[in-house]
Order: structure tokens, then sequence, then C-alpha cells
């Protein structure tokens, strides 16, 4: 079993919340393990991390207010919300409906119905197209699905719209390099 320590060690001035939401629960699923291959050779941490853990250590974290609406995402944070409307809205069969999702979504849209802010701050890349959510998707999207409901709707509901504008974790490569999705 992999535990934040094992992570960290790699990884020590990250965030103990980023590790811990982003990394430690894939670290524990079968066939995943800490750390990562070098190379990758297909394995799956090559789609999650896109690079190697080296790259990884030069990246800082800050925590800031972003405008998280489903514009101001990248191009591939768009795509995943549109699949996510796809199958938790409109129960098309794609991918995105599995693995308690659909329970994840409604938990993440009441919680930010009554609070007005995300349960947890998502994890986030700025790059050339916008927003990239490296983990947090469902909290994303539940904000991209109540921005999207009529005002009359979420009054009836009792409902006041939450703003777009919330806190994230903001990664940052001492290089200036970005992720290239």
């Amino acid at each position: 079993m992999v535990a934040l320590a094992d992570i960290k060690a790699d990884l020590p001035d990250w965030p103990d919340d980023v590790v811990d939401q982003w990394l430690l629960n894939l670290a524990n699923q079968e066939g995943m393990g800490w750390p990562p291959p070098v190379p990758f050779n297909g394995h799956r941490w090559q789609y999650i991390i896109v690079k190697p853990v080296s790259w990884w250590k030069k990246v800082t974290w800050t925590k800031e207010s972003r405008d998280c609406g489903f514009d101001e995402l990248s191009l591939n944070s768009r795509k995943i919300m549109n699949s996510m409307f796809e199958a938790l809205v409109l129960g098309i069969e794609n991918g995105y409906g599995g693995d308690n999702s659909k329970k994840r979504f409604e938990s993440c849209v009441s919680y930010l119905a009554v609070k007005g802010q995300f349960p947890r701050v998502p994890v986030t890349m700025p790059i050339a197209t916008g927003l990239s959510v490296l983990d947090g998707n469902h909290r994303v999207y539940s904000l991209t699905f109540l921005q999207s409901v009529p005002e009359p709707e979420l009054k009836k509901q009792g409902i006041n719209r939450p703003s777009v504008i919330h806190d994230v974790w903001v990664a940052k490569h001492a290089d200036g390099e970005v992720l290239d999705s």
C-alpha cells in the first residue's frame, strides 16, 4: 500500500492536499503503485501525469481564486465536461457514468447548491487553451451544470447560482513549461 509519505518522498514540497486527492488514491489502485515507471511504456500513469516525476519535481502549487466557468477551461477539460453531461445527465454510456460517478456528481451539486463552493479545492494547471483540471472533474462539472440551469428553476429549488470564481490548486512549472493537453 502506497502512503502519502511515499509520494512526498519524491515530491516533498507539494501540498498534502494535492498529493492526497490527485495521486494517492490512484497509486493505490491495482497495477499502479508509486513511483510511476520510467519510461512509461504505455503504463496508465502516462495518461494521468503525462510527464515523468522528474518534470513534476519542478512544479510548485498555489491556491488561487480562478474562473472555473466552462469557457475558461482547456479544450480537453471542456471535452470531459461535455462527456460528463452526456453520461450523467443524458444517460449516454460513454465511460463517464461508472464508478459511482452519478453519486459523486449529485453530491457535488448538492454541496455547491448549499455552500456555494467546492467541497474540496480542485487541482489544475493553466495551459495554452485554458484551465486544465488535473483532479476534480466531478466538482467542476457540477459547477458547469449549475451554471446551465435556468434561473427560474434554481429559484424554484431555493438555490442561488454559485459563482464561477473558486479556489483551485494551480500548478506552475519552474521552467514555464505546461502540459500538452
